[in-house]
């Protein structure tokens, strides 16, 4: 991913919507696409996005509570209340972007691992046929 692609961190605070109101963090994802940054992954208060320094500065200043922070960021320091879904998006992304996995992923023949073999190999089962 490229180096502009943050955090961007959501405050939708404690207030659920009203029947017929728009959410905290649907209404944080148009501002995101109007703005002309990039959305990649979102997962909770946890929003992917890729930005220019004035797309970040419009995010922030348009988003009540918005933080835009770098994937080395420690979010939960932040955020002290993320649900489990959101602690594991942080680390995914963090995975997905670091140097070795992206080395990793450069250098992978498809059909090369050990699932995919699998999915190869596997006998085929006739249709109607029950798997148990």
């Amino acid at each position: 991913m490229e180096s502009n692609a943050k955090f961007l961190v959501l405050d939708v605070g404690r207030d659920k919507p009203r029947p017929g109101e728009r959410t905290a963090v649907a209404r944080a994802l148009d501002t995101v696409v109007s703005s002309g940054a990039t959305f990649r992954h979102s997962s909770g208060r946890i929003v992917v996005v890729e930005a220019s320094d004035a797309q970040a500065e419009r995010l922030t200043e348009e988003i009540p509570g918005a933080r835009l922070v770098p994937f080395d960021t420690d979010v939960s320091a932040l955020v002290p209340d993320l649900d489990t879904s959101e602690l594991l998006f942080l680390e995914a992304v963090r995975i997905r972007n670091s140097a070795t996995y992206q080395q990793e992923k450069a250098g992978q023949t498809p059909g090369d691992s050990p699932e995919e073999q699998l999915m190869f190999t596997a006998p085929c089962i006739p249709g109607g046929e029950s798997n148990g």
